[in-house]
């Protein structure tokens, strides 16, 4: 069916709109960027004027107030890095195994097990802030990222779940099958035959446990005191200083902490979207 050409200029105009509308809070996060702060107070320019890099530069020399005075804005973007890429590795290794045991297996509570998986889920952390806080110090995994991992991993572990388990099983149990009979066992088979050909949807969970993890705060708050341990949503909460808001320095932090997982995005997103797609078949 043919598009008319009215058809075409409305949708062309809706989605310049919603274009706009998405442009418009970054286009402002950028301008506040490259403008002093003392400026922004008396004035909301819509371009630089007058430009400067004093907000960046102060991120990285330390002097950007806040708790995190004297460390490099480059602490909490390592600290984040090295979280979210272990949660990653964790949540897809747990979830890939999980996945593929409750999609292709038959075993006794499958059914209970996919529920309180689900549950997992979707039931919100912060009801349960002062438990994990308790817990985190019984364990001693306050203040150490490796105890972070281990709490975020509650949240994308079942993510993970949930969505390869749809993902699996779209699977062909033919091709399964025939390794079966060929003499692999399970795990050779879901490592040498449902992988590979699962592998946009692994890409796609990971890409999405990765970006669930940057952008995490509740969890990192619960977890970490140590200045330096902070995580780029802490650091950038501890940049408000009472009343004392420096606009310029926040936004630099909050553009450049963005700049990782839209990269990841960017290279994995044919992978991402296929993944997304593939997945939808069954579920």
């Amino acid at each position: 069916m043919k598009m008319k050409g009215g058809d075409i200029a409305l949708r062309t105009v809706v989605l310049l709109i919603v274009g706009a509308l998405i442009a418009l809070p970054l286009y402002w996060a950028v301008v506040v960027m490259f403008v002093p702060t003392r400026d922004l107070l008396f004035a909301r320019p819509l371009y630089p004027s007058p430009f400067t890099l004093e907000n960046i530069f102060s991120l990285f020399t330390g002097a950007w107030g806040g708790r995190l005075e004297g460390h490099s804005f480059l602490v909490p973007l390592r600290n984040s890095a090295v979280v979210a890429l272990g949660n990653t590795l964790l949540s897809v290794t747990v979830g890939v195994l999980a996945a593929y045991a409750i999609a292709l297996m038959q075993f006794r509570g499958k059914g209970a097990l996919s529920t309180f998986i689900l549950f997992a889920y979707v039931f919100p952390p912060f009801v349960i802030m002062i438990a994990l806080r308790i817990l985190a110090t019984e364990w001693e995994l306050r203040n150490t990222l490796h105890g972070l991992i281990l709490f975020q991993s509650m949240i994308t572990v079942p993510y993970c779940t949930w969505f390869l388990r749809s993902y699996f099983m779209s699977f062909p149990k033919d091709i399964e099958e025939a390794a079966l009979v060929d003499g692999c066992t399970r795990f050779q088979s879901l490592v040498r035959v449902v992988l590979p050909i699962s592998l946009p949807g692994v890409i796609a969970a990971a890409t999405f446990a990765f970006t669930l993890s940057w952008q995490d705060y509740i969890l990192a708050f619960i977890i970490l005191d140590n200045d330096a341990l902070f995580t780029v949503p802490m650091a950038m909460v501890s940049m408000v200083i009472g009343d004392l808001v420096n606009w310029g320095q926040i936004m630099a932090a909050a553009l450049i902490s963005i700049l990782p997982p839209a990269l990841v995005y960017y290279l994995l997103q044919r992978y991402v979207v296929s993944g997304l797609t593939g997945g939808a078949v069954k579920g």
